[in-house]
Parts: structure tokens; sequence; C-alpha cells
């Protein structure tokens, strides 16, 4: 006996058996059950999602003697003889190789007999889309006044390429792609049916794998059937896709999330050497780190990355070490990567480099890169909150003020009418130092010098100057509001660091090697833009932008930057 594929053997044979299309089997059996059957259809979807299957049910439906709610009895004569592939009366068109006027006239010709055995003759155009504008305009009239006994049902991937006319005379019904679960039901069902098994794993890869289309998913079940027997597992489904497994893809992603280039590098090699497809390979790390992602913003959603639980488990662990801007980051330079290896003369050397770029942004100079790192400084350094600084700060003054005795004090204390205006000036500073205060920066050329003394000697009735950490916490709330209003102006902005808020001025300097990026920032419009946001957050403050060095870093954030990043830590 000749053997069928399991897509044509277990082809719906009722709209109950047409899987995720409810929308349009509802609706056809109303139409059927009332007797208001249209003169024309166009079913409109993706490969594999049932459109033909829906005709032929139909076209049986329409001449069946006795439906039961508007679907076909099975055993009247006429549904016999549906199911007959001769039949004169249901004529299949494949539209890609009778695309001439030729073709379309000889098919008008045949419209207008009446039907041999059944009460309609139902044509099937299938890709419909491929007829020439010819053809289309030789069945425009009929479709427009057809004969009575004539039912047109038009099947069509790519609806957009039929003239609207066309479109206009049918009734359209667009099929939706199908769900991961619901192929994965099916399939089970089809191969319990067919006498085979497969594990949870293995069902769900295939299903992901067809990409919405029921006859690729059967498609793909037949090949691993012929590999492997009636019992299949997910090994046996990735070898026959050639997708990489997902213990290999939770190591490759466990090296890039370390820094470990050169371990990534050895594992590509691998698959490299194992004859398996690179871009097969892009593609599914490309997944692995949007479930990461998913996983990690979302929580436990099988659902959502149609997984199995024990994966949700993994997925969930490896997520709490990988940080969304990495994340991100990393399936862009993938995707970006993905697109161009199809065009390049040697697409290893791209993805080789794509890895390498991902271990090791500090090699970078993009903002993106920049912004990776930050974020993984910022997470690091988490644990160093407000409380625990002003703690430290505190007990470190104590002892100072412990140690001055009485006597001292009263000795040091200045004369009330001389030293009233420097006890002012140096108010500021003590306060600043027993709050941290980072040091001013370096001297700077007299000119400048002489311009920065007149931008931070406040004038009379001016307010005191703020203690650097409120400047910089100002500083980066109005950074947090100019990313949500402008990413561009906020690349530049962000090589500036708050070096004081005096005088109802905030002050920021940029470090001599970020020209472009002060310049930018001086230019009027992006002034203005910074000024609104700082104004919103504390009016009557003035934004003002200059060149230095930036303050040092605290001694404790650096000496723990320096033990997380160690010699690859640049303070500039």
């Amino acid at each position: 006996m000749e053997y069928r594929a399991l897509y044509r053997k277990y082809r719906p044979a009722t709209f109950a058996e047409v899987v995720g299309q409810e929308h349009i089997t509802t609706t056809l059996q109303n139409q059927i059950a009332a007797g208001h059957v249209a003169h024309a259809y166009l079913f409109c979807g993706t490969r594999g999602t049932g459109k033909t299957s829906t005709a032929k049910i139909f076209a049986r439906a329409v001449n069946c003697l006795s439906p039961e709610h508007g679907e076909p009895c099975g055993r009247c004569e006429a549904c016999r003889l549906s199911l007959d592939p001769g039949n004169p009366d249901i004529v299949e068109i494949d539209a890609a190789s009778n695309n001439s006027v030729d073709d379309v006239r000889a098919l008008i010709e045949k419209a207008h007999y009446a039907p041999l055995n059944l009460k309609v003759r139902v044509f099937i155009i299938d890709e419909a889309h491929m007829l020439t504008a010819s053809a289309f305009n030789a069945l425009l009239k009929t479709l427009e006044e057809p004969p009575a006994h004539i039912l047109f049902i038009l099947a069509t991937t790519e609806p957009q390429k039929l003239p609207a006319t066309i479109i206009s005379r049918c009734q359209r019904f667009d099929f939706h792609r199908l769900s991961v679960r619901d192929i994965a039901a099916t399939l089970r069902d089809v191969l319990a049916r067919a006498g085979a098994s497969i594990d949870e794993e293995g069902l769900l890869l295939i299903a992901r794998t067809a990409d919405g289309g029921m006859r690729d998913a059967l498609s793909l079940a037949d090949q691993c059937l012929a590999f492997c027997g009636n019992s299949v597992c997910a090994r046996d489904v990735y070898d026959v896709l050639g997708s990489m497994e997902q213990g290999f893809l939770f190591d490759m992603a466990g090296a890039l999330l370390g820094g470990d280039a050169a371990r990534a590098l050895h594992m590509l090699d691998g698959i490299v050497r194992g004859g398996r497809d690179l871009t097969v390979f892009c593609q599914d790390l490309a997944a692995h780190l949007r479930a990461l992602l998913l996983a990690g913003t979302c929580g436990r959603c099988e659902e959502l990355l149609d997984c199995t639980a024990d994966a949700m488990d993994r997925y969930l662990a490896q997520a709490k070490d990988a940080p969304r801007a990495w994340l991100l980051r990393a399936l862009e330079t993938l995707l970006r990567v993905q697109g161009e290896m199809r065009y390049l003369p040697m697409p290893r050397a791209a993805l080789e480099s794509a890895l390498v770029r991902i271990c090791r942004p500090e090699d970078e100079k993009s903002i993106d890169a920049l912004e990776a790192r930050l974020d993984r400084l910022e997470r690091a350094l988490a644990g160093q909150g407000a409380a625990g600084g002003t703690r430290q700060a505190g007990e470190q003054a104590a002892p100072a003020r412990e140690e001055a005795p009485p006597q001292a004090l009263e000795d040091a204390a200045p004369p009330p009418d001389d030293a009233a205006p420097a006890a002012q000036d140096a108010a500021p500073a003590a306060a600043g130092s027993a709050a941290g205060e980072r040091p001013l920066p370096a001297p700077e050329p007299p000119q400048a010098a002489a311009a920065a003394e007149q931008s931070v000697r406040p004038q009379a009735g001016a307010p005191a100057a703020a203690a650097p950490a409120d400047a910089q916490r100002l500083w980066d709330a109005v950074l947090a509001e100019l990313k949500k209003q402008n990413i561009l102006v906020h690349a530049m902005a962000v090589s500036g660091t708050a070096l004081r808020l005096d005088g109802g001025t905030l002050t920021v300097v940029f470090p001599e090697s970020r020209t472009a990026q002060f310049n930018s920032m001086c230019a009027p419009v992006n002034h203005t833009k910074v000024q609104a946001i700082l104004a919103q957050l504390r009016p009557d403050t003035a934004i003002s932008f200059i060149r230095g060095q930036q303050p040092p870093l605290p001694p404790e954030t650096e000496a723990r930057a320096r033990e997380l990043f160690g010699d690859k830590l640049v303070i500039e």
C-alpha cells in the first residue's frame, strides 16, 4: 500500500476538526444552516493554517443533502461524491501553474453549465494571487454576476496582491496562525492515532518550529518518525531540525554572561565542526536570550514562552544573573548579525565578532556599551545605600568631636566681630566636609579659574551651597527625565558629573576628553531642553556646563569598583 504523509492522512473532514479557526468555521456553519451562502469567498492566511481544507469541507457542506448544524453528514450520496477527486462538480485549480487568461476563460466556460451530480458547482482557486492581471479581469465579470449554481472559493497567502475589485466581490476570511499549544495538542492526538509517542519537550519544539502552520508540524513529525521510529524524544527532534539543545544554549549563555569569550568561541567551533548551520545557531541563541529577558521581566511565564515547567525553572535561575540592559544589547547584536550573515563571505567571523562584543562590552566605545557597563556597576554597588553611607560618615565624625577637649574649642573660638565673615564663608565648606564632600577639581588656567570663581561665589542673599551628593542626585533626576524625552541628548549629557549646587546654579563638569559631548550640551537647543527639565524638578535653579577635571570617586566606591573590574577599570 502506498504511504501517505501524515498531513494528507489526517486532514480535517469536518469543521469541528479544523484547529484554531473557530471564528471562520462557526460563521460558515451558520450560513449553511440559515441558507445564506454567498457566491464568492476569499480565504487568506499563512501556509498550513487550513485554508484549502476548510474550502473542501465547505464545498461538501453546501452540497450535503442533510447537513447537521452546518456540518456535512458524511453519509449521503452527495458527501460520498464530494470525496471523489474526479468529481466534475468540485474543481480545484492551482493558480500558480494555471494563471493565464486562457485558463480562466476555460474555467468560466465550465461555470455556465449546471452541475452534474451535486447542487452547487464549486471552484477552489488555490494561490489566487498568482493569477495575471488579464486573468483577474477575465474573472471579474463572472464574480460580479455569477450563475446561481456557482460558488467560488479563492485561497491565498498574499491577499495584498489581489486587485481591490476582486476582494470587494468576495467575503473575506482571515485564517490565524495556530498557537503552539494548539499545534502540540493536535500533533499529540495525530501521533497517538498513528501509533507513535513523543515526549513533551520534543512536542513543543516541533510546534515552535512550525511557526503557526499545522502542515509544517505534521511534516516535521513525519521526518522524526522516519528517523527514529515510533518513539520520538527531544534529542531526536534536535538532530532532525539541526537546532541547538537547551543544555548547550544555557552553557553558551552562561559563558556570555560571565564574559568568557574564549569558552564561547570554542563552543562555536564545536558547532561548526559538527556541521550545524550558524544561522540556526544564531536564531536559537537569540530565542534563548529572549526567554531570559521575558523570565526576568514577567517571572513564571510558561504560556508566554511555550516551554515546560522544568525549562521555566532554568530560565528563571539564569535570568537572575542577566541584567536587562545586557540582554537587550546582546539581543540587538545577535539579531543584527543574523540579518547580515547571509550577505557576508565569512559569516563565521561576523558571528565570532558578535560573541566577543557581547562578552566584552568594555572594548566598545558606543553609548549602548557604556550604559551596559554602568548598569553592571550600579547593580554591583546597589548594596551601598544612602543609609549605610550616612552611618559611616557619622561614625567617622563622632570620634573627631569627642577627641576635641572643651578648652581647645574655647581657645580656637574666633573673635565675634572680626571673624564673622570668615565663619560664614567656612560654614558651607564645613557642612560639605561633614557630609563626606568630594574634593574639588585641580586648578584651572587663570581665565577659567576666574570664571569658575565668579560662578561659585554666591551673591548677597543667595542660598547656601548644597552638598555634592545633593547636586548629583538632582543631576541624576534630570538625566532620568531627559532619557525619557530624548535619548540622543541623554547620550551626550550622561558624560557630565554634577560638581556643585550653589547660588541657585547646578554646575555640571565634563572631562577634557569629552569635547564633543560638552559642545553638544552647550548648544542652545540642548541647553534649553535641560533647563526646562531642571525647572520642573527645582524651580529657580539654572544649569551651567563647564569643562575640567571631574571630582574623584569616594574611596569606598572606587575600592568596590576595582574589586569588581580589576585592571579593566578606567577612571577619567
